[in-house]
Parts: C-alpha cells; structure tokens; sequence
C-alpha cells in the first residue's frame, strides 16, 4: 500500500505532500494542476520497488518515468516556476512492504539540478518487496488497442506511453479456474454482458448474441477491462489501482455504478487511487462512503493552483476541503441561471 508521496519542486508542484488511505483515495483539480503526475510518480516507482539496490535498478527507475511520462530527460519533470531559484527536487514515496522488522520503507531521489538526465538518492535503499501489485489505467480503454499492442510497442516508437504497455501485458495473463465471480458477476450486470477473448480480439457476450469490442460503447469498455482483470488475477487483494479519469465517457447512471463497485472493490484490500475532474463522482463517493455501513478508509485531494504553484487540500470527506474550484464554478453557473430568469419577471 501506498502511505504517502511528497514533491518537492517537481512538476506543477513546489512543495506537496499526500498521506493515502489504505481505501479509496480521490485526487481532483484543475487541468494542468498535476492530478496525474502524483498517480505516474507513485505507479512508477512501485513498478521497480522490488529491482530497488539490484544491478542497474537506478537506471531501470530512469527509463520506466521516461516511458511513463512519455518524456526525453528527467529535466523536464522540474518546476519550471523554481528551476533557477531550486536547490532540490525531490521526489519521496513511503510503501508499506512485506519484511519481518520494518512495516514501511521509504524511496527518496533526487533530480540532480546540474544533469538533464540523472537522480540521486537520499536514505536507505528499500529492500523488501511492497504489499501491493500496482496497476495503472489511463483515460483511454485498453481492450479496442489490445491485438498485437505489446508487440508493435516493443519495434515501433508508438505515441502511447507506457502504461498502456504495461496495462496490456496484464490483460495477457491467462484466465484463472475460479475467480472472484462475486465481483465479476456485479459488473457483467452493468454491461448486461459477459467480456470474451476470442482469436486475440475481445467481444461481450450478450443474451441477444456478440458483439466486436469496437461496436461497445468506450464507457461500457472500460468495465469489461475491469473485469477482465479480475478474472485474470492482474487486480487482486493487496494490489494498488491507479486510474486516470474514470469518468470518461460514462453517462452519471453508470458513474455512480461504478463508484459503488469500488468501493467494494477497496474493502477486498484493493488500495484505489483516482485523478478526475468530476465534481459528480467525487460527490457521489463522498455519499456512498458517508452512507456504507463498513468503515471504508478514504482520503480527498483537491489541487488548486495559484501564484505561487499548486495548493494541495487533503480531507477524510469533502466537507474538510475548502476550495473545490470545480464546485465554484457550479455554483458561479447556478447564480447566473438563476439571474437570468429572474431578469425575464
């Protein structure tokens, strides 16, 4: 499990720091505020956790933060507003792991400010593997790009970073004889199908009969990979999942589906990590977890940004927020609804 993240002159962000939930966590904010940097930050560095102190593992971190954030030297993950003025960047992650005398490690580097292209390391090496597999879903679906994707990304130079990589090699792994079918069964609902791989090309498969994957709706997509992951044991208990934006292409019946599902998914010990931009589901979470009859742990990040970099606002609920520039604006458009009409009286 991720505990927590800290930035320091990285990115959009000057000095910030994130103190996860083992359960749900819901990182909103601005575009361009830094939502999915914290997911590529922390998914990167617990891709190459346990390589961490073996052979050339510091130049397996540097290339996986190229592939991930899709980049040509690490100088450009600085802070451009502190890049003169900076004596550090710094990026810090602690994780909880699997040893018999520590429950936590820390990771912490540094961007060296006279390289282009090279890190150091403060602290201890970690040395035990973390409780966690992470898994990472970009904004996109994976299941239409699926065919033949792992294989033309190692040639080819393709324009998709490497979480779509990544997230294609888990789709790969073999089915298992008896999944969780509790969990499964609840999404199949939802899709009113059944997520097939046949011949290397995905369909679902309804009461009515077939239907090619790239005749699916995307929304619909996104739960059948869901699914299938599942089946396949790639998100299981004790895994991290990041997800970029879940709320893409999902009418709000089908947002508000899936926000119960995960919440389910989390008291399966699934750590879940979501960047969105939907005041909708950030509401409809704070709801179902004020109304669940369990204790699901959870955590609120709201990213604004100002003068002098991103604010970060972190919360157990959303009432412990401040500033949601999203809810803001809401309301700014109610109020001129509301002196629209009654300008017409």
């Amino acid at each position: 499990m991720l505990k927590k993240l800290t930035l320091k002159n990285i990115t959009t962000f000057e000095n910030a720091e994130f103190n996860f939930s083992s359960g749900i966590n819901i990182i909103i904010g601005e575009n361009s505020s830094g939502k999915s940097h914290v997911l590529k930050f922390a998914y990167s560095v617990a891709c190459v956790w346990e390589q961490c102190g073996k052979g050339d593992w510091k130049d397996i971190l540097i290339k996986k933060l190229h592939n991930v954030f899709k980049i040509e030297e690490l100088q450009q993950l600085k802070n451009t507003n502190s890049l003169l003025a900076a004596e550090k960047y710094n990026v810090s992650l602690d994780f909880f792991v699997n040893h018999k005398k520590e429950d936590m490690q820390t990771l912490s580097f540094n961007l060296v400010p006279t390289s282009r292209d090279k890190i150091t390391f403060e602290g201890k090496i970690p040395n035990a593997p973390i409780k966690n597999t992470p898994l990472f879903f970009p904004a996109k679906e994976a299941l239409s790009i699926y065919p033949n994707f792992t294989a033309l990304y190692e040639k080819y130079a393709l324009s998709f970073d490497e979480t779509y990589y990544d997230l294609c090699k888990a789709i790969d792994s073999p089915l298992l004889k008896q999944p969780n079918q509790q969990l499964i069964e609840k999404i199949e609902q939802v899709m009113e199908g059944k997520i097939i791989l046949r011949n290397n090309n995905f369909y679902l498969q309804t009461p009515q009969g077939e239907r090619n994957i790239f005749m699916v709706a995307e929304g619909l997509r996104k739960l059948g990979m869901l699914s299938y992951l599942i089946a396949n044991d790639s998100l299981k208990e004790n895994s991290i999942l990041f997800w970029d934006e879940p709320e893409a292409n999902l009418n709000p019946r089908l947002i508000k589906k899936l926000a119960a599902f995960l919440i389910e998914l989390s008291q399966h010990k699934v750590q879940i990590i979501i960047s969105t931009h939907s005041l909708f589901l950030m509401k409809y979470f704070d709801f179902l977890l004020k109304q669940s009859k369990t204790d699901v742990p959870a955590a609120f990040f709201n990213l604004t940004r100002t003068e002098n970099g991103v604010c970060v606002e972190q919360g157990e609920n959303l009432n412990q927020l401040n500033t949601i520039v999203a809810l803001e604006e809401e309301l700014e458009l109610y109020d001129k609804e509301q002196e629209a009409f009654y300008a017409n009286f």
